[in-house]
């Protein structure tokens, strides 16, 4: 698959990116990391199968997506191409009402929170949908975010659980004719070297691409 993997802005995403993009190369992906993210309004995106988002794109950052990126990202899925989020990637052009609805909600500024980055529990709690083969519960080192704006709709498969609440932590979801993979894990270098996340990953790419 030819895979757009868009990054950047205030995340250790020197750390997350070099690791998506070498195992999904690793996998036989051809991977573009932009950080511009130029590509959704360039009329370049007929070459790409699906759009990954590791990065949070905001004012406050001086590098949110633009009207004809919005325009283009919102086209791309829309008519039937790939998406998937990672971690914090929802919050990405807060002031944006299609965000929400195309990723399956997210993070939301000011509202959403987490414990301290550190070791958790990941709970399969679909087992047989396909962003879960090959996946068991497992532990990890990462956030596991809570207070998140969910769409409704969408499929939980994966959550955390907080203060004996669950915690969705994965879902998929369609936007007009395309498919979307939302991965809320990944915040570290340590994070996306997991085994595990690396699967999720890899899932999504054949599940968005189905």
């Amino acid at each position: 698959m030819k895979l757009l993997l868009i990054t950047g802005g205030s995340h250790p995403y020197e750390e997350t990116t070099p690791v998506l993009s070498g195992f999904l190369s690793a996998a036989g992906h051809d991977v573009t990391v932009s950080e511009t993210a130029e590509e959704l309004a360039s009329g370049a995106m007929g070459a790409f199968d699906t759009i990954i988002l590791n990065t949070r794109r905001r004012d406050d950052s001086d590098n949110d997506f633009s009207i004809p990126q919005r325009e283009g990202l919102k086209s791309f899925v829309e008519s039937g191409g790939g998406l998937i989020s990672v971690h914090i990637s929802p919050d990405s052009a807060p002031g944006w009402p299609e965000m929400k609805p195309m990723t399956g909600g997210g993070w939301v500024s000011g509202t959403s929170w987490h414990p301290p980055f550190g070791e958790m529990s990941v709970h399969i709690k679909n087992p047989d949908h396909p962003l879960a083969a090959g996946v068991s519960d497992f532990e990890t080192t990462d956030e596991c975010y809570c207070g998140l704006d969910i769409q409704p709709g969408i499929d939980v498969f994966m959550v955390g659980d907080v203060e004996d609440e669950e915690r969705p932590l994965g879902w998929s979801t369609t936007y007009g004719k395309g498919k979307v993979a939302n991965i809320a894990l990944g915040h570290a270098g340590v994070s996306a070297e997991h085994p595990s996340f690396q699967r999720l990953i890899l899932n999504s790419v054949e599940y968005v691409n189905a």
